[in-house]
């Protein structure tokens, strides 16, 4: 099964009597881009959960939470203190710069904020070292199922694009028959325009020998054989169906095939576009036209697979 890189999961557990709550958010990334935000004291764990959360999620821009939820009494846990002492302090100062300078405004709250201390986080007491391992252990436990959760919002959000994607590469492959069919009307018209020149030719040099008739004759089927290999697709439909079949097996196999589809993408549309160029007919002109478009439309969808 393929993967999108989008999805969301949450959790919540216990540990010492304070319950937290995990949150994990992916989005599509060329690369695997991980930021954390976790509390301050859980700091000497911070690369064990990144080294985990690598180890489960191989690309995507991924966002993780770990916050106080509250406490065993349901109150909410909170760093924020207010210094009350400052808050008194910022409150005389504004009140003396108001009657110093005759003012009319009353102070408000956000005044007072200005002042610096007066908001400040509590203090934080570390984790004992006797105690790191046992969150260890739990917080591994809560990061796997949180990202097995995540890894189940990914695989339905694939098996949605997969078929999507095979969709539009049913789409192409339908197109190459039509095309394949088009190869020999374009041959059969290429050689007859240049038949309608050659008998041209020969009315216009009606009394030349038998010698320079031979001569003439030979140059022409070079030209004849050289016109039509200009307008010959036959190798480009050929490379075409390869890329379309190995689209195809790679989304069926499934794992991380990203951007090995996005490498194929390119291909597939650089010879679609020598398709265009080589043959110069307006039925295979707008056949290009329809297959750019999907495969642009394979190119956005895929932007989301892992």
């Amino acid at each position: 099964m393929i993967a999108s890189m989008t999805g969301y999961a949450s959790r919540v557990f216990n540990f010492q009597g304070v319950l937290y709550k995990i949150e994990i958010k992916s989005l599509n990334h060329r690369f695997l881009e991980l930021k954390l935000r976790t509390p301050r004291e859980w700091m000497p764990l911070e690369t064990t959960i990144r080294s985990f959360i690598e180890s489960k999620v191989k690309r995507g821009s991924v966002e993780m939470w770990i916050e106080r939820a509250h406490d065993a009494h349901n109150q909410v846990a909170c760093e924020i203190q207010i210094n009350g002492a400052q808050v008194e302090h910022a409150f005389k100062q504004l009140t003396e710069v108001r009657k110093r300078l005759r003012l009319e405004e009353p102070i408000t709250i956000r005044d007072i904020m200005t002042f610096p201390d007066v908001i400040a986080k509590g203090v934080v007491t570390p984790i004992a070292d006797d105690a790191l391992d046992d969150l260890s252990e739990v917080i591994t436990e809560e990061l796997d199922g949180a990202i097995k959760d995540l890894v189940a919002m990914r695989s339905s959000e694939g098996i949605k694009l997969q078929k999507a994607l095979l969709i539009i590469t049913s789409q192409l492959k339908k197109t190459y028959d039509k095309l394949i069919g088009l190869r020999t009307q374009i041959q059969k018209r290429a050689q007859e325009k240049v038949r309608r020149r050659i008998e041209q030719c020969f009315e216009a040099y009606s009394s030349v020998d038998a010698q320079m008739r031979a001569l003439m004759e030979s140059r022409i089927a070079q030209e004849i054989a050289y016109s039509l290999e200009k307008v010959d697709i036959e190798e480009e439909l050929t490379r075409f169906k390869g890329h379309v079949e190995a689209i195809e097996k790679l989304l069926r196999d499934g794992g991380p095939i990203g951007k090995k589809l996005d490498f194929l993408f390119q291909e597939l549309n650089r010879e679609v576009n020598t398709l265009g160029n080589k043959s110069q007919d307006l039925d295979v002109s707008q056949d290009v036209i329809l297959i750019k478009t999907w495969i642009e439309q394979l190119r956005e969808q895929s932007l989301n697979i892992e």
